[in-house]
């Protein structure tokens, strides 16, 4: 893919296609570390794996991601740090409802 060509892509998404973007991209070993977290350690997965997803969508300039993020979260203006998080929910909620691999309590 030309270099125009992804950096195109990566600002006209939207939140879903984020998500899915970064499940494409996933290990079975990290989908399922993913899954298996709390919701409460989403918080600390956003400090480091959140600065990944800001540099790879570039949040701090992607009106189009900040935009879809801000409608599903219910507000007017979005920072990309909580944009990033929001991602992040959405890619835990939809692994919470996939076949990986999940350990019973």
């Amino acid at each position: 893919m030309r270099k125009m060509d992804r950096t195109k892509q990566l600002f006209s998404g939207n939140m879903d296609a984020a998500v899915d973007k970064l499940l494409s991209e996933l290990s079975f070993k990290d989908k399922t570390k993913i899954a298996n977290m709390s919701e409460v350690d989403l918080i600390k997965l956003n400090i480091s794996y959140g600065i990944y997803v800001r540099n790879e969508f570039r949040l701090w300039a992607n009106d189009s991601l900040l935009a879809s993020c801000a409608a599903y979260a219910g507000v007017k203006k979005i920072s990309p740090e909580q944009a990033s998080y929001i991602i992040i929910k959405e890619l835990w909620e939809k692994l919470q409802n996939s076949n990986v691999l999940k350990v019973i309590k």
